[in-house]
């Protein structure tokens, strides 16, 4: 009997509640980690003397790590359980985060962003894993949307909250303070994290046995599953392609100053907040992933072609990114919801692990294209590449979705 049977309607609110709370605050953590550094590079350069290109190293080893141990993280998720795999990641992430500051030798640094990235390859298998077999089935894209907005939270807290502390206290002592806290959290999950369930409830439940590495490795290789590899592959480029070169394409295209150049990117990403709360209600209600993930980026596609092909002004600049993020943030648990679909029973972990791959090398490549478009003298194309990866995302995820219904219908049969 599964544990929601044996519990009222009240206690399941409460449990769904809590744990939505507490993987929001993982992930934000996560996500606040990976830019905690990079905010003290300018005074980590002043007291060591470190180059930016050695400091970048730091910041090059943490993703390249992380991209690399996702999927063998989503392995262990669903052989030993998600608790245990979060808590040993966020406690490795945390730990190795505070040793910088007490060890601020380059090598030794380099070696702990390596650790840090592995600690935070655990993130999304693990986060996913719970949320798919803990959360009741109607409030299941608001924790998507939930466990996002934590990300973003993360993200739009570390540079100000590093700055600050780094100016009143040191670089060193304010990257061994956010190492501290997250070592805080980590007690705060430990504590509270009890009744996580995780896909190694889901096949025990089911009476499944464990799946041996070639039927693992099958399930990856399935085409609904490495379709979902495409499509997070697409839509990442297109993103970060647009959150890290959007402050340089209007410095070159409309010769704003680099600040305001930079608030085209606090817009989006404020407006990327705001529409993955309202993206949870409208996955929840609506129930139509499929068509709800091909109108956002259809439609922001088009936005984006827009500022490729006219001379805009900057209040319309300011209108079209601010659309572009919100539609962005409601798109996501639509687009989580189809991933899930995709997920074969207590297969979560390794399949969440390996898409989010995709994720994280589609954002490694995209910055040398759009370099190369800068150093050639045609920044606008930029922005018709992220629309027609856009495209292409949609194309992908129809073909998923048909995919995925083919796979339900052959196992039903």
């Amino acid at each position: 009997m599964s544990q929601a049977a044996t519990l009222s309607d009240t206690d399941v609110l409460r449990r769904d509640r809590r744990v939505i709370s507490l993987i929001g605050i993982s992930h934000g953590a996560s996500h606040f980690y990976q830019l905690a550094l990079p905010p003290l590079f300018l005074l980590i350069n002043a007291a060591e003397g470190y180059s930016f290109v050695q400091l970048a190293s730091l910041t090059m080893a943490f993703y390249i790590a992380s991209a690399i141990c996702q999927p063998f993280s989503g392995f262990l998720v669903d052989r030993f359980g998600a608790r245990v795999v979060l808590l040993a990641g966020l406690g490795l992430l945390a730990g190795a985060t505070t040793l910088m500051g007490v060890f601020p030798l380059l090598p030794v640094m380099l070696v702990l962003s390596v650790l840090a990235g592995i600690g935070n390859s655990v993130f999304h298998p693990c986060d996913y894993s719970i949320m798919n077999a803990t959360i009741s089935e109607g409030r299941m894209a608001r924790a998507f949307s939930l466990h996002m907005f934590g990300g973003y939270a993360g993200y739009v807290l570390a540079p100000v909250s590093m700055i600050f502390l780094g100016n009143l206290i040191g670089w060193q002592a304010a990257i061994i303070v956010a190492g501290a806290i997250g070592l805080i959290l980590f007690a705060i999950l430990w504590g509270g994290s009890r009744d996580f369930r995780d896909s190694t409830h889901e096949r025990a439940e089911s009476g499944a046995a464990q799946e041996p590495l070639k039927a693992s490795i099958k399930t990856l290789t399935s085409a609904p599953v490495l379709m979902c590899w495409v499509f997070f592959f697409f839509t990442a480029m297109g993103q970060m392609g647009l959150m890290t070169f959007v402050p340089t394409l209007m410095h070159e295209i409309y010769s704003f100053d680099l600040q305001a150049a930079g608030a085209f990117v606090s817009v989006m990403i404020g407006a990327v907040m705001v529409g993955v709360l309202c993206g949870g209600y409208v996955g929840d209600f609506f129930r139509k992933p499929d068509l709800i993930v091909t109108a956002g980026y259809t439609t922001g596609a088009a936005l984006v072609a827009c500022i490729w092909q006219f001379d805009l002004t900057t209040w319309q600049l300011y209108g079209i990114f601010a659309v572009i993020g919100f539609l962005y943030g409601v798109v996501f648990p639509s687009r989580e919801l189809l991933i899930r679909a995709a997920t074969p029973k207590g297969a979560s972990g390794r399949v969440f692990g390996f898409v989010y791959s995709g994720m994280d090398f589609g954002a490694a490549l995209i910055p040398v294209l759009f370099g190369w478009f800068v150093d050639t003298g045609i920044p606008r194309t930029a922005f018709l590449c992220v629309a027609i990866l856009w495209i292409l995302s949609v194309i992908v995820m129809l073909m998923t979705s048909m995919a995925t219904k083919k796979q339900a219908l052959a196992a039903a049969e």
